[in-house]
Formats: C-alpha cells, sequence, structure tokens
C-alpha cells in the first residue's frame, strides 16, 4: 500500500525538478557569470555517490550550480524519506510471536466452522434478548401483547354420504320436527318429518377456530375463542361451503377463566373443552361445557412417573324462560336441567416406556327425563303442566314418547312435545395402552365402555295406555312411523317388547405419533364401536359415524399425514348400521386439509 503511495510523490519531485531544471538553464544563460562563480563552489565539496539515482541527480544539480545548497538539501531530505517509506513498505512483516505456554495455533479457520461460530453467538444474543425483552426504538410494543398467545385452525372437508338401497324411507326426522320447540299435530301427516335414507350426496364444509389466551395475574389466565357453524348446535362447528355466498354466522366457542392457585389444583369457569378423559362416543370432539370444574392431580402419586387426578364439575343445560309458559297468566315454575360429573384419573409407566392412562367416571343429568303431563284439555289453554320436559337437540336414536296427557277437547286436535322416556346416568371406563416402537413412532390400544345406569325398562309402559289417544304416549325409537314401530307399543302387562339398550362400548388401535403436528409424521387406526339406543344421549355423541346419534354399530378406519408443520392431511371412512329396528346402512367418506397456528 505504501509503494502505491510513494509512487505519485516521486513522480510529482521529478516532476518539479525538471520544472527548476528548466528555469536555471534559462537564467544560467543570462548570468554566466554566477554560474562559473558557483561551479568552482560545488566542486570543492564533492559526495560519495548514492544508490539512490534521485539524490546523486541533486547532488550534480548542486554541484553543477544549477541549485543553490539550501534548495538542494531540501529536496535531498524529502527524496531520502520518500525513498525510506518504499524500502519499509517492500519489507517482509515480522513473523509472528511465539504461542504462550499451552496455546494452540490455528493456521486457518474453515467456512463452515467459521459459520457455526457465528451461528452459535446470534443463538446466544437471541436468546438473551428474548429473556430481556430487548427491543429497538421501532419495535417496542405495549406491554399487554407480552401476555396474550394468539391460537386457531382452519379445516377444509369434503365429504361423501352413502345410503344402503334397502334403508328405510320412513325413519323420523326428530332434529327436525322439534328444532323450534312447538307442539307438533301428530293427526296431521303433513306434520311429520322423514331423513334422507336413500340418495347419496357429497359436499365440502369448513371449520375455522380463533382464540386468544391472556395471562391476567400469575395463576390466572382468560381464554376467548370464536368457532364457525351453521347453527347453534352443540356438536357440530362445520359450515356448508356453496350457501350462494352469502357471509357465516360466527359462535362463541370457548370463553373461560381458569385460576391456578397450586400446582396441584385447577379451576375452571365458565365455557370450556370437556374436563374429563372421554371419547366421541359420549360426548362428540367440538363439544363444549359450560359451567365450572375443578382438578386436583398430584405428582408421583404411586410411584415415579405416575400422577393421579379427580376431576369434578357442574355443568347448566338450560335454566328456562323466567315467564313460563308466556302465554299463561299464572307461571309455572321451570325445572333447571344440569350435568353433574365426577372422574378419577390414573396415569403410570409400566416399565420400558410402556404408558397407562386409566379412567373411571360418572355423569348424572338431572331433569333431562320426560314426564307426562297432568290431564290436559287445550280447550283452556294451549300447553300442559310438563311442557318444560321436552327433549332439546335431538339427533336419532334415544327412545321418545309424547308427553302431553291430552283429553278430548272441541277441536280434536292433539299437538305433542316430545320427551325422553329414559333418564340418564352414565358411568364411563377408559383405558389405554400406548407403547414406543421406534422414537416418536407407537402403538397404542384404547378401549371405552359405558353403562346408563339410569335405564330402567320397566319405565317404557309409563303413560296412558287405556283410551283411544294411547297411541300418542308411545315410544318411539327413531325405527320408523309404521311398521315395527308399532310392535314397540307397550301394554301394562308387556313391558319386554320394548327393543332397545343402554350400553356402549369401542375399541380402537393406533400406530403412528401420537399428534400429527410436524411435518412427515403420520398416524394410522382403525376403531369398532357399538352403542344401544339409550347408553347416552343422541344429542351429545359423535355426529360423523352414522351421521350421528345412537342405536350404531360399526367401524371407522383413516389415516393422517404431516405435509409440513402444522398442515396435515387426513382420510377417515365411516361405516355404521343400525343395531335394531328399521333397516339404516350409512357410509360416510371425510377428506380434511387442516392448518394449525
Amino acid at each position: 500500500m505504501s509503494l502505491r503511495r510513494s509512487a505519485p510523490r516521486r513522480a510529482g519531485l521529478s516532476a518539479a525538478l525538471a520544472v527548476l531544471l528548466a528555469s536555471t538553464a534559462a537564467h544560467a544563460q543570462n548570468a554566466p557569470e554566477a554560474s562559473a562563480a558557483a561551479a568552482p563552489a560545488a566542486a570543492a565539496a564533492p559526495a560519495a555517490p548514492s544508490s539512490d539515482a534521485m539524490t546523486n541527480l541533486i547532488r550534480l544539480l548542486v554541484a553543477k550550480g544549477t541549485l543553490s545548497q539550501a534548495d538542494g538539501d531540501a529536496l535531498l531530505s524529502q527524496a531520502q524519506g520518500e525513498a525510506e517509506k518504499a524500502r519499509l513498505a517492500a519489507a517482509a512483516p515480522p513473523p509472528p510471536p511465539p504461542p504462550a505456554a499451552g496455546a494452540v495455533r490455528v493456521a486457518r479457520v474453515p467456512e463452515a466452522v467459521r459459520q457455526q461460530i457465528r451461528d452459535e453467538i446470534r443463538g446466544e444474543i437471541m436468546a438473551q434478548a428474548a429473556t430481556e425483552g430487548w427491543v429497538t426504538k421501532d419495535q417496542a410494543a405495549p406491554e399487554w401483547t407480552k401476555r396474550i398467545r394468539v391460537f386457531g385452525d382452519v379445516r377444509v372437508r369434503a365429504q361423501g354420504e352413502f345410503f344402503a338401497d334397502t334403508n328405510s324411507n320412513e325413519i323420523l326426522d326428530f332434529e327436525s320436527m322439534t328444532a323450534a320447540g312447538l307442539p307438533i299435530d301428530l293427526a296431521r301427516l303433513s306434520s311429520y318429518q322423514f331423513i334422507n335414507t336413500r340418495k347419496d350426496r357429497t359436499n365440502l364444509r369448513y371449520r375455522a377456530r380463533l382464540g386468544f389466551e391472556a395471562h391476567v395475574v400469575d395463576g390466572v389466565t382468560a381464554t376467548i375463542a370464536l368457532g364457525s357453524g351453521d347453527d347453534n348446535s352443540p356438536i357440530s362447528e362445520n359450515a356448508s361451503l356453496g350457501a350462494s355466498f352469502s357471509k357465516r354466522p360466527i359462535f362463541i366457542d370457548t370463553a373461560d377463566i381458569v385460576v391456578k392457585p397450586f400446582k396441584w389444583a385447577t379451576f375452571q369457569l365458565g365455557r370450556f373443552e370437556t374436563p374429563f378423559n372421554t371419547t366421541p362416543l359420549l360426548y362428540d370432539e367440538d363439544l363444549r361445557f359450560d359451567g365450572v370444574s375443578a382438578s386436583f392431580k398430584w405428582a408421583d402419586a404411586l410411584g415415579k412417573g405416575s400422577s393421579l387426578a379427580i376431576t369434578g364439575g357442574a355443568f347448566p343445560l338450560e335454566f328456562g324462560p323466567a315467564g313460563f309458559p308466556n302465554i299463561a297468566v299464572n307461571k309455572l315454575p321451570y325445572p333447571s336441567r344440569w350435568l353433574y360429573a365426577g372422574e378419577f384419573r390414573l396415569k403410570t409407566e409400566l416399565g420400558s416406556k410402556i404408558n397407562l392412562d386409566a379412567s373411571v367416571a360418572y355423569h348424572s343429568y338431572s331433569n333431562v327425563q320426560g314426564r307426562l303431563s297432568e290431564p290436559c284439555n287445550l280447550d283452556l289453554g294451549d300447553f300442559c303442566s310438563t311442557d318444560a320436559y321436552q327433549a332439546r337437540f335431538l339427533r336419532k336414536g334415544n327412545t321418545l314418547f309424547t308427553m302431553r296427557n291430552l283429553v278430548a277437547n272441541s277441536t280434536g286436535v292433539y299437538p305433542q312435545l316430545f320427551g325422553l322416556k329414559f333418564d340418564y346416568d352414565i358411568l364411563d371406563l377408559n383405558l389405554a395402552v400406548r407403547a414406543p416402537i421406534s422414537g416418536d413412532v407407537g402403538f397404542k390400544i384404547a378401549g371405552d365402555y359405558l353403562k346408563n345406569l339410569g335405564f330402567k325398562r320397566s319405565d317404557i309402559c309409563q303413560g296412558r295406555f287405556d283410551t283411544p289417544e294411547a297411541f300418542l304416549v308411545q315410544p318411539f325409537n327413531n325405527y320408523g312411523s309404521n311398521g315395527n314401530a308399532q310392535r314397540n307399543i307397550c301394554t301394562k302387562t308387556n313391558p319386554t317388547s320394548f327393543v332397545g339398550g343402554n350400553t356402549g362400548w369401542l375399541a380402537n388401535a393406533t400406530i403412528g405419533h401420537a399428534k400429527v403436528y410436524k411435518k412427515g409424521s403420520w398416524n394410522a387406526f382403525g376403531e369398532y364401536r357399538y352403542l344401544e339406543s339409550d347408553a347416552v344421549l343422541d344429542a351429545f355423541t359423535d355426529s360423523d359415524l352414522h351421521l350421528g346419534g345412537t342405536n350404531v354399530k360399526g367401524y371407522i378406519i383413516g389415516a393422517e399425514y404431516g405435509v409440513a408443520d402444522r398442515v396435515s392431511m387426513r382420510a377417515r371412512w365411516f361405516s355404521g348400521n343400525e343395531i335394531t329396528g328399521e333397516p339404516l346402512g350409512i357410509d360416510v367418506l371425510q377428506i380434511d386439509f387442516m392448518a394449525r397456528f
């Protein structure tokens, strides 16, 4: 670098000397006497020759009298300084100092190693920044944003529904008939509605959910989540695509406060996912609970790696209107409906990383069973004493009866309401065992058995069976409006003519990753279910097998694959048939594309 800088300076010096020489030469022609006088003086003090040409030239010019001694000395000083700089620049760099004792000298660090060092340093800095909350002036965010977590998912589904040609075409659609909660005039054929049992159909649906979880203070969090849906059904958040591009409703999916005063105690209040260990046999995966729950969990309760949890809760189903009935001056008490539930759950390792998850739970419903009214003459009013006990959100399968004890009236019209024939107090036993195969891939076997202890076969014959209006209180099992339904009419001496049951069970085998959240993760499963008519409430059980409801037996096979992190595809095939009653075979194919965040 010094050589490049000194070259122009030498050139400048040479040019200056050339100009000076030309000037002094002209001066010498005009003043020969001065040149002659100066020559002897310069010759009187010859200097030893130098290895630098510029130095010798300057000395020669001084000796010839072209330059004065003072000007020559100045030029010599400048020339010698530039020559020294050039010499130093051209000289080899000094050898490095010897390494200290114990030091290791690295001649060259590979690029890969240098990149790794940079990444490690960057990672340490970013971790420290995240821990200490470093921000720049332009990046500063309000403090409350640090306490909120945003989450959600979107699912798009293609679904095909395929019906057996031998299906009955007279299966009553109680879901539609009771949706408005209004009495139905069963004496008129136009009052009856029937489900589709013969025509195959396909559709596209989506489910979208967006939630916000806020850390309020230590030990308290609040969550609000919104969800899609075509209606306010308790068990489905699916919304149909293809509604002429109309806007869609949004519902409150979750709204709860979680209080955790101790590590082993959790309280939930509001609307939230089921706090119990259940399967779709009892509750659909989209079902949310309203109410309050408490859970107490002890780690290592029965040994290292085990846990024991006790969970309980009270969940209101309906409080009813304050002024019931609104068409009468004299009001009637409205029975509040509740679900009370409790569960014991054990998780433990059986050795070799084999995990066991077992639970026993009891789910007791209050005031959901229908009741036959007092004798009701509609000439005196438009309501009966037990109208508040009508069933809600019916699907298909539960045994129903007409609750109004109607007597002859002037109009000859007998509008009816439907109620559940049985009470529901459900014992639920769950067991799952998971064993590793390789890495995160494992194999799981699970089973669920439940029994409705509130089921009493003798209840089927309660009601009026000795009047011309007796057919209005017959039990309905969704088996049809004629045919087999007529054989289900009870008499006081023959309660065993009822066909139905109160038990259900499933067996499941799954192989693969427990959750398909990462790219390349996968699982596949097969499952068999058997669910009798009154084992559970058909309003809350799975809505996919047999298109929802009870009185079904069948299998499910499916697989899911992670196409990217938090993005997966899933295919499932459901095949279900009736257990008893009118023929009803339904197969369902679902192909889902899901994204979570």
